[in-house]
């Protein structure tokens, strides 16, 4: 049993019961598991032999003995019997939090009868650590709220909850332990960065985004300018050309539409560390969040799954159940994606330091010719550019170095 620190405690009248941010959690008193412990069922098979032993053979000692342990055993169970009579809430602070975030779960366990409620023992999971809250006696009105942190380390999906009241006799007999609360989910979301602007589309499209580059034929004007042989004279701006005396033509800026087409290999050995996984799937919902941002198309997939990009909520809430598998190699992967995805502009393929050379220079030949493509390797010890062919490999150490790497290579 996994015992997680406690954070704040204490006990006070008219406590508050939950985060503000979330309702809290209450769960009606019900039938918990009631079961003798080892030693009980040890202290009854004893009993039971006395017994035999008394009717059998007479023997006084043996029915004195008798009548002792069944008189501890029903001790025992009245004992866990006992209702206590808590009411117990627990809130989150936030249902959604990133890697590394610091996150609060508040358990208040408060006496709203009107009697004196002697104290007791609750457990609550916690993932998959346990936390222990021992609550004292309360008076009438009185709580005992006690806050955990939550593990963040991991990306994943935490159940936290329900609290369990665990109720034993001081023989150690029989124990009881009875749902307080009800369980409640938080996802631990991967942590990702701002990409920017650096992914343009290669597609000229009037309606998608501007850019930086300069166009003679475009839709978003951008200047006017003097005109030079080879203009093209159904950009001369006529009025401007009348009042300077010079003939002055119309430039725009270059409108183009980004497909991205993520790609995130899930296969066990091509992660040998895996922090390195973390990354790449940080990295995937880095670059797919960027071009959600931009309202650019965006899909990313691996060898299992399809991710909903429709929200970045449903992204990364899909992204917290990834997981390795024994999948098939990259080059599947871009068989399938280019192939539900024919009209994409852009490819990011993403793996590992484990994926060999050959096995990305085959995932890249699978890429077809109207496509860019990049590729990301994570698990670098330092950040790094090198080129596959005309590819670019953005090698990664970290998410943080994602933008830079991004911006030289493109």
């Amino acid at each position: 049993m996994t015992s997680l620190d406690t954070l704040s405690t204490g006990s006070s009248p008219g406590a508050p019961t939950a985060s503000p941010d979330l309702p809290s959690t209450t769960a009606p008193e019900g039938a918990g598991a009631q079961v003798l412990t080892r030693t009980g069922w040890t202290t009854a098979g004893l009993a039971a032999v006395s017994l035999l032993a008394g009717a059998s053979l007479g023997w006084q000692e043996a029915w004195a003995g008798a009548a002792t342990l069944i008189a501890c055993l029903l001790t025992a169970l009245g004992w866990v019997l006992h209702r206590g009579g808590h009411t117990v809430t627990h809130g989150l602070i936030a249902p959604r939090i990133a890697v590394g975030d610091h996150a609060l779960v508040q358990v208040t366990a408060s006496n709203e009868g009107t009697r004196v409620l002697l104290p007791t023992r609750m457990e609550m999971p916690m993932g998959e650590g346990l936390a222990e809250i021992n609550v004292p006696l309360l008076h009438t009105g009185q709580s005992h709220d006690e806050g955990f942190a939550l593990p963040t380390e991991r990306r994943g999906v935490l159940s936290i909850g329900p609290v369990l009241q665990v109720v034993g006799d001081p023989l150690g007999l029989a124990r009881r332990t009875r749902a307080m609360s009800t369980a409640q989910t938080v996802h631990v979301h991967p942590r990702t960065v701002r990409i920017g602007q650096a992914i343009h589309g290669v597609m000229r499209d009037i309606e998608g985004a501007v850019t930086q580059d300069l166009s003679m034929s475009d839709a978003s004007f951008h200047a006017l300018r003097p005109y030079v042989p080879g203009d093209d004279r159904r950009h001369v701006h006529w009025k401007s050309s009348a009042r300077t005396g010079t003939l002055m033509v119309r430039q725009f800026e270059a409108t183009q539409r980004a497909s991205l087409l993520t790609l995130l290999s899930v296969r066990e050995d091509d992660y040998p560390d895996p922090d390195d996984f973390e990354t790449a799937v940080s990295a995937a919902c880095s670059l797919a969040l960027s071009s959600m941002m931009e309202s650019r198309e965006v899909a990313l997939l691996t060898q299992r799954d399809t991710l909903p990009t429709t929200g970045p909520t449903r992204l990364l809430d899909a992204s917290c159940d990834l997981e390795l598998t024994g999948a098939d190699e990259l080059d599947a992967l871009v068989n399938h994606g280019t192939g539900l995805h024919p009209g994409a502009s852009i490819v990011a393929l993403i793996t590992g330091k484990g994926c060999s050379e050959d096995s990305l220079a085959r995932a890249r030949l699978r890429i077809p010719a109207g496509m860019s493509s990049i590729i990301i390797s994570c698990g670098a010890t330092e950040p790094s550019i090198s080129m596959l062919a005309a590819t670019p490999v953005l090698n990664l150490d970290t998410v943080d170095s994602l933008p830079q790497l991004l911006r030289r290579a493109l």
